[in-house]
């Protein structure tokens, strides 16, 4: 008889239909019932993901458990959890002081470490019905889910954006000293097939000559071709190390609206040069295409017009399968460029002193995490505040691109004592910002942890203010305290958590520039978090872009406008899995920081 099922349950379970073994499987190693749970737990994650051989592992220690109705199956006080099961058949509740927190079927899996240490104390997993359950030793399913995820992380190895740029030179390297004429630096290039030639400057430095500089400053320019490279070069040159991975370089070359890199190691020797189009395989190129029109953009119609279009090219990154929080830099980089280019368009930006006015990306821009529902938020640091017609006509010009129109203006000083003050934004601000345009004639305001400890409070306490949802029910989102809806607004209730965690843990660390996931490492590597919980967060906001970018491409797809609510009706076994350990993941990470 199965361990743990009733005396009664083998002699009145119903007769099966011979079940489809696995393919791979070896027959021979499982007998009928084994090869039954062989075939359910291959259907769904994180099975699915086991080689054949890992799955008859597997199966082989997994045993059967019945409980009827009401049954508890697992509880904090019960000792320390040994075993994952997944529910075949039944429903399983998970309850806290007579609330239910979380409503468990057929596929689903409980009782992992990362599921208890986001519940409640005092939680109970309780069968909501007779229910049927694999039990599986969590000491022979870790080590065969680890090597799987390994497996998963290597599989693209091979591709283009994983590969070192070194690996990715195509054309053969051109080289000029600066006194080499326009016309003979072309010919070489022609000969060469190349479409830029380095220049060798003093120093180990670097310039370059490219064919859209020969376009550009050449050509429509009427300068001679007898004229040195020196006049029309770009010095000094955008330079990689060879070890960089093309995707990386490919992002960079996007946000510097630029199409060449110089490939130099670190003791300065020169490796080649890397065209963009080399690294078209990595992604689709017609980002590129945009953010060069975004540049060449005449006047704000026309930037207004290429900006309606961004949505859109999400839907094509989407397809082509590029990750979600790399479409999200892509969005990023080219939002960046159109606030950019509204800046040079709007007309008094001229009269401007050129280094009393910055303009600085904030929240997810700042971040590069923009979605096609996020709002783009900028804010002014400046000595004195800009004339009032200039900033009607940049939040006009911006509007008209879709972007937040009323960009907040206040000094350095200014920015610091509205945060001490309490300002929700000026605390941003002062934590999450990055420099688009301008040259600022005092520092940029920064949070200073260590000197401000009241700062760091105040990030603190926003890293708490927001709680997940438990699970779900039947077709609806389940609460803490008991609440229901009937809509996820995965942005509210996962999505800024996590981030305000990584804000608080990274100032912590002396670390407010980059990504949430920058800010997650590097607050494990200054051993404000534990690595396993960094590793927890990464895994679960990559999740969260995965299924919120799917959601907006969806909508963008169809013609609606991108939001954030996801309907948990319609809502896949995988989506609610997935979603139920990142729940537990900012629950466990929040206790932690309130601890």
């Amino acid at each position: 008889m199965p361990l743990g099922c009733s005396p009664g349950w083998e002699r009145s379970r119903p007769a099966r239909p011979r079940p489809v073994l696995p393919r791979g499987c070896d027959g021979a190693k499982l007998d009928a019932g084994l090869t039954e749970i062989a075939r359910f737990l291959s259907r769904g994650a994180p099975f699915d993901t086991l080689a054949p051989d890992e799955l008859t592992e597997l199966v082989s220690g997994t045993e059967v458990e019945f409980h009827l109705a009401g049954a508890v199956i697992l509880s904090e006080d019960g000792g320390p959890v040994t075993f994952l099961r997944v529910i075949h058949s039944g429903a399983v509740d998970v309850v806290h002081e007579g609330r239910l927190l979380d409503l468990l079927g057929p596929g689903d899996t409980f009782g992992h470490a990362a599921m208890l240490s986001g519940l409640p104390p005092g939680f109970e997993a309780r069968a909501a019905e007779d229910t049927l359950c694999y039990r599986i030793a969590v000491a022979v399913a870790r080590p065969l889910l680890d090597r799987a995820r390994g497996r998963d992380l290597a599989v693209g190895v091979h591709e283009p954006a994983n590969q070192s740029v070194a690996r990715l030179i195509r054309s053969p390297t051109v080289r000029c000293a600066p006194d080499t004429t326009i016309a003979e630096a072309a010919r070489r290039m022609t000969e060469a097939g190349a479409s830029a030639a380095v220049i060798d400057l003093p120093g180990q430095d670097f310039g370059i000559l490219t064919d859209r500089d020969l376009r550009k400053r050449v050509l429509a320019s009427d300068v001679p071709a007898s004229a040195p490279v020196a006049m029309v070069m770009s010095a000094p040159a955008f330079t990689v190390t060879p070890g960089r991975l093309g995707g990386e370089v490919l992002f960079e070359l996007l946000e510097r609206g630029i199409d060449h890199a110089t490939v130099v190691t670190e003791r300065g020797q020169l490796v080649g040069v890397l065209d963009a189009i080399d690294l078209f395989a990595v992604q689709p190129r017609s980002w590129f295409g945009t953010r060069w029109t975004i540049d060449r953009a005449p006047d704000v119609d026309a930037l207004a017009s290429v900006a309606r279009r961004l949505p859109t090219i999400m839907v094509d990154l989407h397809r082509s399968s590029l990750r979600a929080l790399e479409i999200a830099r892509v969005l990023s980089a080219l939002v960046d460029a159109v606030t950019y280019r509204v800046l040079e368009l709007v007309p008094m930006a001229g009269a401007l002193p050129g280094d009393d006015v910055v303009w600085v990306a904030v929240g997810s821009q700042a971040r590069r995490e923009l979605t096609p529902a996020s709002r783009a938020r900028g804010a002014i640091v400046c000595s004195e505040r800009p004339p009032v017609g200039w900033l009607t006509e940049v939040g006009e010009a911006l509007a008209r691109c879709g972007l937040d129109p009323a960009p907040a203006a206040m000094s350095a000083g200014e920015w610091t004592a509205a945060a001490r003050d309490g300002d929700g934004l000026a605390l941003v601000m002062l934590s999450d910002h990055r420099a688009l345009w301008g040259t600022p004639r005092e520092s940029l305001p920064g949070l200073d942890a260590a000197g401000d400890a009241r700062l760091l409070d105040a990030l603190s306490e926003r890293a708490l203010a927001h709680t997940s949802p438990t699970g779900f029910g039947d077709a609806s989102v389940l609460g803490l305290e008991g609440g229901r809806g009937d809509r996820l607004d995965i942005r509210a209730a996962a999505v800024v958590p996590i981030v305000e965690f990584a804000r608080w843990a990274g100032a912590a660390a002396g670390h407010t520039e980059g990504s949430t996931i920058d800010r997650l490492r590097a607050a494990a590597a200054a051993g404000v978090t534990e690595d396993d919980d960094t590793r927890t967060l990464v895994d679960a906001f990559e999740i969260l872009y995965e299924l919120r970018i799917a959601h907006h491409v969806e909508q963008v797809a169809a013609g609606e406008a991108a939001d954030d609510l996801l309907d948990p009706a319609v809502m896949s076994g995988l989506a609610r899995s997935n979603l139920r350990d990142v729940f537990r993941a900012v629950a466990a990470a929040q206790r932690t920081l309130a601890s």
